[in-house]
């Protein structure tokens, strides 16, 4: 008999974070990011994908009330947003964005956020 062996995703592969009313900072090492979730309730989300990279599309669902998440990402990442906003932000204030158009590596940013706010950072 041919044994395969089971692969174990790595827990960095996805994400699943929730802040209320109170602060996360986290550092994603994932080679191969797939997304994940935050869930922020008068509270914050900092994640720090510097070191991180992703194939193709993943998709980060935000579900944020009275809080704020702030993504620092790659150069080379697109950002795409589809969150349905009330009272609320996106400011993308990386220097590139226009270079990043063309990136098959895309971070899609999607929930829902009210009264609150998302940052998106470039990596230094």
């Amino acid at each position: 008999m041919n044994f395969q062996p089971t692969v174990i995703p790595s827990s960095e592969d996805h994400l699943s974070v929730s802040a209320i009313f109170s602060g996360i900072k986290k550092t994603i090492l994932s080679k191969d990011f797939k997304g994940g979730k935050i869930s922020n309730l008068f509270g914050s989300t900092e994640l720090d994908f510097t070191h991180a990279d992703l194939t193709g599309a993943a998709i980060l669902d935000i579900s944020q009330a009275f809080g704020e998440t702030t993504l620092t990402v790659p150069n080379d990442w697109r950002i795409e947003t589809d969150l349905s906003q009330l009272f609320a932000v996106v400011d993308d204030y990386r220097n590139n964005v226009y270079q990043t158009k063309k990136s098959d590596k895309v971070l899609v940013l999607k929930g829902g956020s009210v009264c609150a706010s998302v940052e998106i950072q470039n990596s230094l």
